[in-house]
């Protein structure tokens, strides 16, 4: 499993979050990991606790607004600060933010920036504190989660959301698939896609042939194209490369969609606990 730290979007953040992770190792006492009762803060939340679960680290797991006072903690900040992570030591107190960096080179060896989201960091974190945690290693896809939540992908083209998957693509973590190939996908939150439709292309999908597989799911898609949302961006990633981990039904965009409803019939912190223990057991998210 290929280092995150040592992939190009980290390349600001690695010095930082490798040493928090031999100060996270090598302490005694309960480490507090506090984030806002959010589906992100749930999301950057779950990859540590995993791996301090795998290394057999204590800790206590907090969803409040407040921010922390004394002892060890890992604080996740909300997705408007992007001031990066920031660690002191003795006790060790880590707080994670966005911050943005170089995603990939364009063609013409220009720049393309994007956000290093919390989340992503907390992924990173959690493999330098446990390499080689089963629970860990079982949440890796959902490295890319929070760029999925970003607002980035509704504006424009992510590079980091990209480089971010093809990693987890070319060491196996995820598989990249249209939507017809999602065994059991979850639509809801995309209700210009007829569920009819869908089921009707996905019949015929294996019998297609390139150009017209490519031919049908632009049908598909197309209503959305009359629509402000989602963006091209968003809307390819929906139709086009759908992410699939290991033994996933459903692809991440939908658990994502799953989640995200949680919040509209659950109080907050039950919802975000809800969504933390789910990955933690099972490294899915399934509909609730």
């Amino acid at each position: 499993m290929r280092s995150l730290l040592g992939t190009e979007p980290f390349a600001p953040v690695s010095s930082v979050l490798s040493q928090a992770a031999g100060q996270l190792r090598s302490s005694s006492s309960p480490i507090l990991l506090l984030a806002a009762p959010s589906l992100q803060g749930a999301l950057a939340i779950a990859p540590i606790e995993a791996a301090l679960v795998d290394a057999g680290l204590p800790y206590r797991r907090r969803f409040r607004l407040q921010s922390p006072s004394d002892g060890s903690w890992v604080h996740i900040l909300g997705p408007a600060d992007e001031s990066g992570p920031r660690l002191s030591s003795n006790p060790t107190q880590l707080s994670l933010a966005g911050t943005v960096v170089e995603g990939l080179a364009g063609h013409q060896g220009d720049s393309r920036k994007g956000p290093l989201t919390a989340v992503a960091q907390s992924h990173a974190l959690a493999q330098e504190i446990s390499p080689d945690g089963t629970r860990v290693r079982r949440l890796r896809p959902w490295a890319i989660s929070g760029n999925w939540l970003h607002s980035a992908l509704d504006t424009t083209y992510d590079p980091v959301f990209t480089a971010l998957r093809d990693v987890l693509a070319e060491d196996g973590s995820i598989r990249v698939v249209p939507l017809p190939e999602v065994p059991e996908p979850n639509v809801s939150s995309s209700n210009w896609i007829g569920p009819e439709a869908l089921d009707a292309v996905t019949s015929r999908w294996p019998s297609l042939d390139m150009e017209g597989r490519a031919r049908t799911l632009s049908h598909l898609m197309r209503p959305a194209l009359s629509r402000s949302t989602p963006s091209t961006a968003r809307l390819e990633e929906i139709g086009w490369h759908c992410v699939l981990g290991p033994g996933w039904s459903t692809d991440l965009a939908g658990q994502i969609s799953s989640a995200a409803a949680l919040w509209k019939e659950e109080p907050a912190v039950i919802a975000a606990g809800r969504v933390v223990d789910s990955l933690l057991r099972r490294g899915v998210i399934p509909r609730f």
